[in-house]
Order: structure tokens, then C-alpha cells, then sequence
């Protein structure tokens, strides 16, 4: 394992990149689901809440500990203890179900079928254990995208207790199922200080909270993308890991526990990989064929799994750079935008790109990344042209 010492930048650096900035088109892509059902599904939580206004009462509270209820649950296999694979559907049925199929139908199926093939014997019990906690942890990563703009969109309305409850499951969701995810990320690719994953979710947190309290709508919008992509790196970082996992095991010759690192990592690409199939559809594609649990993980090895994820941030690096460059002088704040988003997917591969330029030609390349945002923000067509082949002639050199 490599230690990375520039993971992410610290959130001042951060709000300087994405300053100017008010939405997330990330967050209006299509991650496989319907940006408007997340909308109206944080919207129906809200007119379910208690009166109020308590996130004592709030949906996304009792979502949380149904999901505790059934991890206790799942848990006691670890103990060579019998489940009541009863009570996991029951709750799983009653308190979710519903909710993740208006996320993502495929999210549900992947949940079933880990309860279902658990409850009748037909995959290990740890399989199913780790696809119906992966399962759900996508489902609410998802979750908290809707939740942010919900928060937007009850701010705008002038509903701002509303606002603040749904912050307030953000926060909730952060730190009971992102930060512990989070956590393993940080201590297996010893991220620390302005790298460390956990400590920009927080920072993110703090900014978005502190202009919420001001009322910097603008301000929160660009925030959470620290938040947001800090949490979509840790996702992508789990699943990069268990690829590593999985070979040093096959190599060590200590195969027992392949298939159940396998939906682990199957598990965290769940939620990502509708955005990064819009980089490279083919790589997001054999990755989700890698980690399905129906082919042979002895079959991943962890420098392919690295190169696919890479060609598919790549993919969508290039996608906002093109984006930017056929835009006009009229759309600055589209064109802001989209350079943001370009140079936060940049800031995802940091440590291939590290491993394959050493550490000053990559700073080099963030520094370049930096000003090309500079000259999309000043509306400098041609400096901003120059900087972009630039970026992406060495991008290519990378992935290639």
C-alpha cells in the first residue's frame, strides 16, 4: 500500500476550486436512477415527518436503525449464532424496501437476493451478509444526494426548519454508515491530515453547515461537493481495495473468503457505478462483471481493476473538458461548472496518477487543472483551450 500525502486538498483549497460554483451536475446525472424520483423521494420523507420537525422522528432515523437492527442481526453469524433471517426481511420490507426502490430498483434487487439466498442456504451466509449491508450502504449514499437537494430546494422555498432537518440527516447518515466506511479507507491506504477521507467529510460538513446558518445557499451548493465526492472517493477506494485483497489472498493461497471480498467490493461499486459507466461504459461494464459474485474472483486482479477505474474517470474528466470547450461565452456558470466537476474527478485518481507521474509532475498537473478553471472563470477562451490539451495529453499518457 501506497501512502498518498495529497489525497484531497484541504476544504479552503477545495472551496477555491469549486467557488463560483452553485450546483452539482454530478448530481443531475443519471448515477441509475432518475434524478427526479431522488428529488421527490427526499420530498415524500419530508411530509412523513413528525410535526415537529424532529430528527428523532425523521425518516431517514428510523431508516438508519432498521438497517443497525438487521447488521445486529447479520452480525451473530460472526459468532457462529443462528439468524432469524425472518426478522431481517420483516424489517428490511417494512422500513425500506419501499424507499430503495424509489432510489434505485436495482439496489432493491441486489438486497433481496442477498436476504432471500441467506434465509434458503443458497450462497454462504457472509455473501448474503455483505449484500444486503453493501446494498443498502449504496442505497444510501444515494440517499444523502437527494437529501442535499432537498435541502436547496426547502431553503428556496422558505422552509427553513425543513432545510435543517434534512441537514440534519445528512449528518446523521455521515456519521453512522459514511465515516466508518471512511475509516477503513484512511487506516488501509494510510490517508492522513488533508488526505484523510474522513476529515474532508467533516470539513464539507462544517462548511455546508456554516453557510446554511448564514443562508449561502450558493455557498452550501458548492460545499457539498467536498462532502459528496468525498464520500463517492471512499466508495470507489473499498472497492479498489478489495481487488487488492482478493489477488494478495489468491497469491498467499488463503482462498476461503474470495466470494465474500467479491460482493464487498460488488457491494460499494453498486453506488458509483451508473455515474462512472457515463466515463467509459466498456470499463464500468467489465468491472461490474469482475465483481460479480457469479464469475470466479480469482479472475480479479487488482492492477486491471485499477487501469478500468481509472479509464473511467478518465472518461468523464475528458467528457467535462469537451463540455467546457463547446460552451460559450454566455453560459460562464455551466462552463464553471463543468471545469469544477473535471477537476474533482482529477483529485479521485490522485494516487495512479501519483504512481504513474511521481509526485512534481502531478502537482504539476493540479496546478495546470487549477488554472484552467481560473481561465474558464474569466471567460479566457484560449488560455483555457491551451490548459485543457495540455491536462488531457497527460491524462491520456496515464491511461493508456
Amino acid at each position: 500500500m501506497k501512502k498518498s500525502t495529497m489525497l484531497f486538498t484541504s476544504i479552503t483549497l477545495a472551496a477555491t476550486v469549486l467557488a463560483a460554483c452553485g450546483n452539482d451536475s454530478e448530481n443531475a446525472a443519471n448515477t441509475g436512477s432518475n434524478s427526479q424520483e431522488q428529488t421527490n423521494s427526499a420530498s415524500q420523507s419530508s411530509e412523513t415527518q413528525s410535526n415537529d420537525m424532529t430528527i428523532e422522528n425523521a425518516v431517514t432515523t428510523k431508516q438508519v436503525e432498521a438497517y443497525q437492527k438487521m447488521l445486529d442481526e447479520l452480525n451473530k453469524m460472526k459468532e457462529d449464532e443462528e439468524v432469524d433471517w425472518d426478522l431481517i426481511e420483516s424489517t428490511y420490507s417494512s422500513e425500506l424496501k419501499s424507499a430503495v426502490n424509489e432510489i434505485d430498483n436495482e439496489f432493491d434487487t441486489f438486497i433481496t437476493t442477498g436476504i432471500q439466498a441467506g434465509k434458503s442456504g443458497e450462497l454462504d451466509q457472509n455473501v448474503a451478509r455483505q449484500m444486503i449491508d453493501k446494498g443498502t450502504q449504496s442505497y444510501f449514499y444515494q440517499k444523502q444526494k437527494s437529501l442535499q437537494q432537498a435541502v436547496i430546494d426547502a431553503k428556496d422555498a422558505k422552509k427553513d426548519e425543513e432545510a435543517m432537518l434534512h441537514f440534519e440527516e445528512v449528518k446523521l447518515l455521515t456519521k453512522k454508515v459514511f465515516v466508518p466506511t471512511a475509516e477503513k479507507r484512511d487506516s488501509y491506504y494510510e490517508l492522513e491530515g488533508d488526505s484523510s477521507l474522513v476529515e474532508n467529510i467533516n470539513n464539507g460538513l462544517s462548511a455546508q453547515e456554516d453557510a446554511l446558518s448564514e443562508g449561502d445557499m450558493e455557498n452550501f451548493a458548492v460545499t457539498k461537493q467536498v462532502t459528496d465526492k468525498s464520500i463517492y472517493k471512499s466508495y470507489y477506494l473499498a472497492a479498489n481495495s478489495y481487488a487488492e485483497k482478493i489477488e494478495e489472498a489468491v497469491n498467499s493461497g488463503e482462498t476461503e473468503e474470495l466470494q465474500i471480498m467479491q460482493t464487498e467490493a460488488l457491494g460499494f461499486y453498486q453506488a458509483i457505478k451508473g455515474s462512472l459507466s457515463g466515463g467509459d461504459e466498456e470499463a464500468a461494464q467489465k468491472l461490474s462483471e469482475l465483481f460479480d459474485i457469479s464469475n470466479d474472483p480469482e479472475a480479479i486482479k487488482a492492477d486491471e481493476v485499477s487501469n478500468l477505474f481509472e479509464r473511467a474517470f478518465a472518461g468523464k474528466i475528458k467528457g467535462y473538458h469537451e463540455k467546457v470547450a463547446e460552451l460559450d461565452e454566455n453560459n460562464l456558470s455551466e462552463g464553471k461548472e463543468a471545469a469544477m466537476e473535471a477537476n474533482v474527478f482529477l483529485k479521485a485518481i490522485e494516487m495512479p496518477l501519483m504512481e504513474a507521474l511521481g509526485e512534481e509532475e502531478t502537482n504539476a498537473m493540479y496546478e495546470d487543472a487549477q488554472s484552467w478553471f481560473d481561465a474558464v472563470s474569466n471567460n479566457d477562451a484560449e488560455e483555457a483551450n491551451k490548459l485543457s490539451e495540455q491536462i488531457l495529453t497527460k491524462l491520456e499518457s496515464v491511461v493508456e
